[in-house]
């Protein structure tokens, strides 16, 4: 069963979709965070198939859209990772208030920019997250953005104050605010388990980020599952990669929460 939902992440209103399974309650639940440009769909409906195929677990899922995107408030060139992680924090907040979840079994899942949110959210609330799906992350994100100040990207920058990135308005404060973050270093002490998940085709973030996570993790106490995807794009779009993701997120989640 899915229910439109909002909720309040400072003076934006933010829209989402709930999904509720039709088992025992309170249930067991993921909050799903989308990517940079994308919205609580994702592409190919990614995170609708994956919200149905948690529902078949009997466990419980919200798929929101951040503000300035989708069908949230707000304008896009407002995006930064720190207004997105306010925005997933208060999303888990909702979440754990719910009366149909039950809020010690609630994992995280983050999709490209939206896995590097995940991660940072993850590691500041880690007796709140039982555990955390990361699909084709972000690791460093100054890393990830640093073409934008070469070539058009930089002109745009110098002559607007902002990029134009298919029809995206991209505003320098997104800019400003990656440096200095590094997700993965943020996650190494989390005590908790992590699923790795990366497309060794993918060219939007190559699959060395998911190494980079990898690594951060080896110092820590929390178990890794890292799993790459041979030939798989950024979004996983095919029928057979989409179908190994879907069966990565279902034992994971499946056995952790």
């Amino acid at each position: 069963m899915m229910q439109y939902v909002e909720f309040l992440s400072g003076a934006n209103t933010l829209r989402g979709m709930l999904h509720l399974p039709a088992g025992e309650r309170p249930a067991a639940a993921v909050l799903l965070c989308h990517g940079f440009t994308a919205s609580r769909m994702e592409s190919h409906f990614l995170f609708v198939k994956i919200s149905r195929m948690l529902e078949q677990l009997d466990i419980a899922s919200l798929r929101f859209d951040f503000a300035g995107s989708g069908e949230s408030d707000g304008e896009f060139e407002n995006i930064t990772l720190s207004s997105e992680m306010a925005d997933a924090s208060v999303a888990l907040d909702f979440l754990r208030r719910h009366p149909a979840v039950d809020p010690g079994r609630i994992g995280l899942l983050g999709l490209s920019m939206g896995g590097a949110v995940a991660a940072m959210v993850t590691a500041r609330r880690p007796d709140e997250v039982r555990g955390l799906a990361l699909l084709s992350a972000v690791a460093d994100p100054a890393r990830i953005v640093s073409f934008i100040r070469t070539g058009k990207y930089e002109t745009q920058l110098a002559q607007w104050g902002h990029l134009d990135m298919n029809g995206h308005k991209v505003g320098r404060g997104f800019l400003q605010d990656v440096e200095g973050k590094f997700p993965a270093g943020d996650l190494a002490a989390y005590p908790g388990p992590v699923l790795v998940v990366h497309g060794s085709g993918d060219s939007t973030v190559p699959a060395s980020e998911a190494l980079t996570y990898q690594d951060a993790r080896r110092s820590g106490k929390g178990p890794t599952q890292l799993e790459i995807i041979d030939k798989a794009d950024h979004t996983y779009a095919s029928l057979t990669h989409t179908q190994q993701v879907l069966e990565l997120v279902k034992k994971f989640f499946g056995e952790n929460l």
